[in-house]
Parts: structure tokens; sequence; C-alpha cells
């Protein structure tokens, strides 16, 4: 069957949405890449009146390095003068240096705390 045959037998209602819900999404892809055109063409524009700066307005490198301080306690231990080699088994810990607290600094649990902070248990 051809369309004018069913046009037809179809109400006009029917065939007034089935052409709504056709047009509708074609529509609304229309007006999408429309907006999208004239968001790249506005940024764009944007783009075209930034000016690049000039040599004497970039920034500068220092001559020499900013001064860095850290708060670090030194090691006991140097390195060896010889020429030899320290070995890990040589080392004290795998830190490069130790804090002076010992096990006792650690926070004691109770019987009933199983150190898990936050976790909501009763530990055991």
């Amino acid at each position: 069957m051809n369309a004018a045959v069913m046009a037809s037998h179809v109400p006009t209602t029917e065939l007034a949405a089935q052409i709504l819900a056709a047009i509708g999404p074609l529509t609304l892809g229309v007006v999408l890449i429309v907006l999208l055109g004239g968001a790249m063409w506005w940024d764009g524009r944007r783009r075209s009146r930034l000016r690049v700066p000039s040599p004497e307005e970039q920034p500068k490198r220092a001559d020499r390095r900013e001064h860095i301080e850290e708060v670090r306690e030194a090691d006991d231990d140097a390195f060896p003068d010889d020429g030899s080699r320290l070995l890990p088994y040589n080392l004290k810990t795998h830190t490069s240096h130790t804090t002076g607290k010992g096990p006792e600094a650690r926070p004691k649990h109770g019987s009933r705390s199983g150190g898990a902070f936050g976790s909501g248990s009763l530990g055991g």
C-alpha cells in the first residue's frame, strides 16, 4: 500500500501525533547542533581576543634554587669514608632518620579496644 491509501484509513489525530513524534527529535537535534556550533564560534572569538604575553612579561627563572626548609633529625651513623658501601643489613631501619620515639611512645589500647579507630567494633 502506498502512503496516501494508508493515510486515508488512519484518523487525523493519530496521523498528527505520528508526524509530531517524527519531527520532535529532528527539531531537537537541529537545535543542539546550532547551540554547539554557537558555543564553538563564541569560544573562537573569545580566544582570538586574548593576547600572548610579550617576552618581557613572561616569568623569569631564579638564578639559583630557592631555599627548601626541612624539619629532620640527623642520622647517628655516617657513610663510610674508606670507599666501602653500606648494605641493607648494615642500616638501622628502612627510613632515612630515626624519630627518637620508642615503642613506649605509642598509644596504649585497652582490653576492649581493637585499635582500629572509627571501626565501631568492640575489638578484642
